[in-house]
């Protein structure tokens, strides 16, 4: 395995479902029950009613955590071993390759998705897809690596 490359522990999946179920509720309750959570933030970038730069203000920052809580939680389940992983050195080869292979096929289809979503989502609407654009190819990865591991008889 390519060192530089090497994922995290395995605990570290358990800690990243955390994270992204936490997300998701919080999430929840920011779109349904208008959840607000007001902090004092660093701005590179601003513009509300005015462009600044480099400034300060208390604004809602709940869906940026809730942004950062799923994102977070679901880079650490892609980038964190398996629990085979762990155990063994021949199986972890393996995996490897199923991992780079599950990668290369959900940027690509994700890669399509958003050629179709530039061409036919206009507005708002491709705002939102922007955003799941953000997960897409996460939860893509996560499926075509349970789809080839299930197709794989002994890793």
């Amino acid at each position: 395995m390519i060192k530089d490359l090497a994922p995290f522990p395995f605990k570290a999946k358990v800690a990243g479902w955390m994270l992204f179920i936490a997300g998701l509720i919080l999430g929840t309750l920011f779109a349904f029950f208008n959840l607000v959570i007001n902090f004092p933030v660093l701005a590179i970038f601003s513009s509300f009613l005015e462009e600044k730069y480099f400034t300060v203000f208390t604004t809602n920052v709940t869906d940026e955590l809730t942004l950062l809580l799923i994102l977070g939680g679901m880079f650490l389940v892609v980038f964190s071993k398996d629990h085979l992983e762990e155990n063994s050195q021949e199986s972890s080869e393996k995996l490897f390759k199923i991992r780079a292979q599950s990668m290369f096929k959900a940027l690509y289809y994700n890669t399509i998705l958003l050629f179709f979503s530039i061409i036919f989502v206009f507005g708002q609407g491709f705002f939102w897809v922007m955003i799941l654009n953000l997960l897409s190819v996460f939860v893509l990865y996560l499926v075509i690596l349970a789809i080839k591991k299930r197709g794989t008889t002994k890793i």
